[in-house]
């Protein structure tokens, strides 16, 4: 007993104040040397007030999990002085019973509360140093039970040694290291997908995320630094401007495209959401689910001089053009043969490509509108990227909802063929009844008992049901949960949060006010034909509507 006090008065001393005053740290992090150590410089001079240690490149997993274990191994003296005083206080303490259980006391044996009383350890690194050469050391890592939190930081190149690929780099990108001329077509394998590797590891938390996407990442990271089951993986999409050749300030925007276009999708595999992979995979916050591309306004000035709008798919493609590390794809199309959309011309087979050249909208310096080919590796890139995307809304059940909406549409059309052939055959029995009353009438026959049962009447269920498309649309249109009207539109301020946060009902669009452009949000033309309003739904479209700086998104709660 002497010992369980003054190991809970040692324990208590530590969490009030500790030697520094400032108590325990809430977190500690082994960082692979790399971008992530030289932009904060390494101890002691750093600007952590978490201990911060820089390890090897290749071994940062196996540091964490070093530094965990080393941490649980003083908290089991704590743990253990907690439970035997709770137990005795309680007046349910059996030696017999709970002291082999001490005996071999580890962090296994630990409870949830237990857990979440240790600081967070946190491997930090590159994708080079997760992807390529700690791959061995995480994937390790990943099967064990051990609950370190791994943080990706993913620019797609080795950026602190000059910006070779690694295997996190995208088809045709080119690199600083590994350029050979103008005819080297970039790299030329497909990227390797950590988060899908990660996630068929036994219970493995997988986010994949983007900081730009605020509220994806702010949530999403919660429940990283909360999960205390098992490892997990936070793998976010990290814009390298001198690299990825963009502007110093436009780090954030290109980030937001890389998710649009479909190059760097987010998603979370949470294994405590079901059994399925359809339950633990999640693709909320992409844009407009359920297709390949999304569409977006592409700003350019006519042969008069005004500015216009053209509506495009935004493939990856189009995102490459935006990009220095594919500048070299792309050339202006000038007599190339059949000129075909790139989204377009890859639903075409191998054969029928022959003699057609791919190509994307731009504009030239003078905002005019151009026409611009690829090369093949763009293609490639184009045609892997969507592969991807189509496996991820595979794995998040994407085609058991399509397998679920077609029944719901069969059903409705047999419906409708019931309705349509039972009016029909009461119209035939209505018609048969009139013509024998015009007959008995005629011959001044009296009326058989008969001609007393059969209806002469227009079923008004049948008209119901097969009212025009039009007024069943006309009708639709009051029971939408959300509305932002046209002359509102110029107000929006573009805060983001409503296609962002509920992207199942607004989407972001290009409008033309008094001559200049400008970028709003607004709700998806037709989305209330086509998807299910459920509580949840509900209750995010309310959220937004409230949050939205504008005030001008009206909110109408079903009955």
């Amino acid at each position: 007993m002497r010992n369980t006090i003054a190991t809970l008065e040692k324990r208590l001393y530590l969490f009030e104040s500790g030697p520094s005053g400032n108590g325990p740290a809430g977190a500690t992090f082994a960082n692979a040397t790399g971008c992530s150590s030289v932009y904060a410089s390494t101890f002691p001079v750093n600007p952590y007030k978490d201990p911060w240690v820089n390890s090897l490149f290749q071994d940062t997993p196996a540091v964490a999990k070093g530094i965990f274990e080393g941490l649980c191994a003083t908290a089991v003296d704590d743990f253990t002085a907690m439970r035997t005083a709770r137990l005795d206080l309680e007046d349910q303490y059996d030696p017999a019973h709970h002291d082999p259980l001490f005996r071999c006391f580890n962090w296994h044996h630990f409870s949830a509360e237990e857990r979440a009383l240790l600081p967070a350890v946190i491997s930090m690194g590159g994708d080079g140093a997760v992807y390529d050469i700690g791959f061995g050391a995480l994937s390790r890592l990943l099967v064990s039970e051990t609950p370190v939190k791994v943080v990706v930081l993913n620019t797609g190149a080795y950026s602190n040694t000059g910006g070779q690929t690694s295997t996190a780099s995208y088809t045709a990108q080119d690199s600083d290291l590994t350029r050979f001329g103008v005819a080297h077509s970039g790299k030329h394998e497909d990227r390797k997908e950590l988060g899908l590797i990660a996630a068929f590891h036994p219970n493995v938390l997988v986010i994949q995320t983007n900081a730009a996407m605020q509220s994806h990442f702010m949530k999403n990271a919660i429940d990283f630094l909360t999960y205390n089951e098992s490892p997990a993986i936070f793998d976010t999409y990290t814009t390298c401007q001198p690299e990825h050749g963009i502007a110093d300030d436009a780090g954030a925007r290109h980030a937001v495209l890389a998710v649009e276009s479909r190059m760097s999708p987010v998603f979370v595999h949470d294994p405590r959401r079901g059994d399925t992979l359809a339950e633990r995979f999640s693709l909320e916050g992409n844009p407009e689910i359920g297709k390949d591309w999304i569409t977006t306004t592409l700003e350019y000035i006519d042969d008069y001089g005004n500015a216009q709008l053209l509506e495009i798919p935004f493939t990856v493609a189009d995102f490459a053009l935006l990009e220095g590390r594919f500048k070299k794809h792309f050339r202006p199309l000038d007599g190339d043969g059949d000129p075909v959309p790139i989204h377009e011309y890859i639903d075409l087979d191998k054969d029928k490509r022959y003699g057609k050249a791919p190509f994307v909208w731009s504009t030239d310096a003078d905002g005019r509108l151009v026409r611009l080919t690829m090369t093949k590796a763009i293609v490639e890139l184009t045609e892997e990227r969507r592969r991807n995307w189509r496996m991820l809304e595979y794995l998040g059940g994407l085609h058991i909802e399509r397998m679920e909406a077609d029944h719901v549409d069969q059903l409705e059309e047999y419906k409708q063929r019931y309705l349509q052939s039972n009016a029909a055959r009461e119209q035939s029995i209505d018609s048969i009844a009139r013509g024998m009353a015009e007959l008995a009438s005629a011959s001044a026959a009296p009326v058989t008992a008969m001609e007393k049962t059969i209806p002469v009447s227009v079923v008004s269920a049948v008209q119901t049901a097969m009212q025009s498309p039009a007024t069943a649309q006309t009708e639709s249109r009051s029971g939408d949960l959300v509305l932002i009207t046209e002359k509102d539109l110029p107000r929006c301020t573009n805060c983001k949060t409503c296609y962002q946060d509920v992207p199942e009902l607004f989407e972001k669009t290009k409008i033309v006010v008094e001559g200049s452009t400008r970028e709003v949000s607004r709700v998806i033309p037709g989305v209330f034909d086509r998807i299910e309003i459920t509580p949840e739904l509900v209750q995010r479209a309310s959220r937004v509507a409230d949050d939205c700086d504008a005030e001008i998104i009206q909110f109408h709660p079903p009955a």
